[in-house]
């Protein structure tokens, strides 16, 4: 088969002719085609809070009441068992399962036992690249150590949630243990974009309240941002995509916090849309945006559609898989 396709692989999309024998991608030639298909990676869910994915409803509260410290969430997630949470963490993961999810990251709370949690579970194909959090507020190396040995890093709240120099020592310690360190930064208000960076951060959550400035930092120190769209208007906050894609900053999308919006990237991608974001940028953000900290590229799907037509509709599946020689994309 040769066919003009859309090609979101290995952190690039590329746009040209392809050549395809027994579901294997022999050759390819990037050119000015009119695409007929897409063919793209398995979709990442760069953003993930399933710990709270057994709470069905939720009050309408703002972020502070709702998720942050002391917060429902955390009350809930207290006083629940662990079989509750892990029942709730299964039906999420299945969720993506569906939906050819090859790899979610997943900001865990709790401390040890939220880590446990979710090693507990098996989760097939679909990669859980599990960020951890210290359980308190004061520096305890041993547990951190231990959250940093058994997971891919550490995902914290915000610098206005923690004394400055408790994160600072946990950065420098994640990052001499060649892990990924992550923090949500100007979710709802705006905050120092300069001890943000001191920190290191991998890459960033949300920045609703970032200025111009604040993303040209961002921008210039190339961080990718997950953004969020459902769960961000959940809470009132419409999100510019125009500001982050104008700077050349490397958007990716994710679910957030599964009690308020269900672990769908295909939902979260149509949402994206509709909200105005071009559908390849959609699908780039679902795709290839976080493939720096991802290997598992050895599966592709073949959808029979444009771009636009996957972001228009979250139940249109691919209908094929295909596999890649060495170098050829």
């Amino acid at each position: 088969m040769r066919i003009g396709a859309h090609i979101f692989y290995n952190g690039k999309y590329k746009k040209g002719t392809v050549y395809i024998e027994k579901n294997r991608i022999i050759d390819f030639i990037e050119n000015d085609v009119t695409p007929e298909i897409t063919i793209a990676e398995g979709f990442i869910n760069a953003h993930t809070h399933i710990g709270d994915s057994f709470i069905d409803e939720v009050p309408r509260q703002g972020i502070m009441e709702l998720v942050g410290p002391g917060g429902f969430k955390q009350r809930m997630l207290e006083s629940a068992n662990d079989k509750r949470i892990i029942d709730g963490m299964k039906k999420s993961i299945n969720i993506m399962k569906k939906e050819n999810v090859r790899a979610f990251f997943d900001f865990r709370e709790s401390g040890i036992r939220g880590l446990k949690l979710i090693k507990s579970i098996k989760t097939g194909k679909i990669r859980a690249m599990v960020l951890s959090r210290p359980s308190g507020i004061y520096y305890d190396e041993n547990e951190l150590d231990y959250l940093l040995e058994n997971s891919e890093g550490i995902g914290m709240s915000s610098i206005s949630d923690y004394d400055f120099n408790f994160l600072l020592k946990i950065s420098r310690r994640t990052k001499d243990k060649g892990k990924i360190f992550s923090i949500h930064g100007s979710e709802r208000v705006r905050e120092d974009i300069d001890k943000i960076m001191e920190l290191r951060p991998d890459f960033l959550i949300h920045l609703h309240r970032a200025t111009d400035e604040d993303l040209d930092v961002v921008a210039n120190n190339k961080i990718p941002v997950v953004i969020t769209p459902r769960s961000s208007l959940f809470f009132g906050i419409n999100i510019n995509f125009k500001r982050f894609l104008e700077r050349g900053i490397v958007i990716a999308l994710g679910t957030d916090n599964a009690m308020i919006a269900t672990p769908s990237i295909r939902v979260e991608m149509s949402f994206a849309y509709y909200l105005g974001m071009d559908p390849i940028d959609v699908i780039k953000a679902s795709t290839i945006a976080m493939d720096r900290f991802i290997n598992n590229r050895n599966e592709l799907y073949f959808f029979k559609s444009k771009p636009g037509e996957i972001v228009k509709n979250p139940y249109l599946a691919p209908v094929k898989k295909l596999n890649i020689e060495n170098g050829i994309l």
